[in-house]
């Protein structure tokens, strides 16, 4: 489905917010996002082996607290997740997530995190509002244009934190998708 909507759309770029492997080895992300028709850029996801992050950055497409400019645009990104009650394979302390996106992030850039923000698309079935502190701060501070985020498959969903516009496509793997276009104005179409 990926390889389909990157042919019928064709974006400047793709992004992939996390969770590419299902629990499974980390090549599983180079089978998903190798040779793609287009620029794309990935964050791990917390159910994604920490080795995840080398899979992506030897294909070039790794965001995982790094910057990239692609068509223009300044990318920042952040995977793993704030910590979960389940102890998942990729997680990290709000104060890392805080730290390493403040050691990428600069004014305007759109931000790839697989956490969303905290009291934003991020509800859980488990029990209320579960997104990362850290990257509402973050969002507090430099009031980036675009969160893309995903984490919490159930929250798929497009919210507004001031400027900032916020989307959780949902679980590709469900057929979730999302298109964004940014053209002044965020125009965010659920697929």
């Amino acid at each position: 489905m990926i390889r389909e909507d990157l042919a019928r759309y064709r974006p400047d770029v793709f992004v992939a917010a996390g969770d590419l492997t299902d629990f499974g080895p980390a090549s599983r992300a180079r089978d998903l996002l190798a040779e793609l028709p287009v620029p794309a850029l990935a964050v791990p996801g917390n159910c994604d082996p920490p080795e995840t992050v080398a899979v992506l950055e030897e294909l070039g497409v790794g965001l995982h607290a790094r910057k990239a400019v692609v068509a223009g645009r300044t990318f920042v990104g952040i995977g793993g997740s704030n910590p979960t009650p389940f102890g998942m394979p990729f997680e990290l302390s709000e104060d890392e997530i805080l730290d390493a996106l403040q050691r990428v992030m600069e004014p305007g850039a759109i931000v790839v995190s697989h956490p969303p923000p905290k009291g934003y698309v991020d509800v859980a079935r488990v029990g209320g509002h579960v997104g990362s502190t850290a990257l509402r701060q973050v969002i507090e501070a430099f009031a980036p244009p675009l969160v893309l985020c995903g984490h919490i498959h159930e929250a798929r969903g497009v919210a507004r934190h001031g400027p900032t516009t916020i989307v959780n496509a949902g679980a590709a793997n469900a057929g979730h998708r999302a298109l964004v276009e940014i053209d002044g104005d965020v125009k965010v179409q659920l697929l």
